[in-house]
């Protein structure tokens, strides 16, 4: 029964973007509840093509809240990708025209967290290193940089916390073609 709701890298890695900002945003909703937390704190939605500033997906709760793991602050925002994101393509999405995105110094402000999320990346320990350096340099015209957590989710990372909540290991299944017959 455990490997009939397994998901792997790859089948993250065949979402497209609009289904991977969605899963981020149920994955979000479902952490909340699991905490016993209003999902009304989750943020996301609308046409992936416009303008969002840089974010995503945002969970917003009251300072103070107290959390742990892949929601590591009460005001944490995520910049999904359906891409690999290697440091040129992280300093160019954090720095557009060279200019920290203004949601992510009030991020900081909040001391908050900022979390890229690609489904193509796939990191060893190096490289996740190197990313996470690349967004902690993005950062270098802060008042207070350390106020804001950064952090790199890869395809791995994601499909762990897929594998923590079985409902959305089946709507994973289901949009990439290999839905369990039988199950909703």
């Amino acid at each position: 029964m455990a490997l009939m709701f397994d998901i792997t890298p790859d089948e993250i890695a065949q979402l497209d973007d609009v289904d991977l900002r969605t899963l981020v945003g149920r994955l979000c909703e479902a952490e909340l509840a699991n905490l016993g937390l209003s999902a009304s704190a989750v943020t996301y939605g609308g046409d992936q093509r416009a303008a969002d500033g840089g974010l995503d997906v945002r969970v917003t709760l009251t300072a103070g809240t107290i959390l742990d793991g892949f929601i590591p602050r009460p005001s944490t925002g995520f910049q999904v990708k359906a891409e690999d994101m290697p440091r040129r393509k992280i300093a160019a999405e954090m720095r557009p025209n060279g200019l920290l995105r203004p949601v992510i110094g009030d991020l900081a402000g909040e001391g908050g967290a900022y979390i890229i999320v690609t489904s193509k990346g796939s990191v060893a320990d190096l490289p996740l290193r190197e990313r996470r350096d690349a967004m902690r340099n993005g950062l270098r015209d802060l008042d207070s940089p350390d106020r804001l957590l950064v952090e790199f989710y890869d395809r791995n990372r994601l499909a762990s916390w897929v594998r923590r909540h079985p409902g959305l290991v089946t709507w994973v299944k289901e949009k990439v073609g290999r839905a369990l017959t039988g199950w909703r």
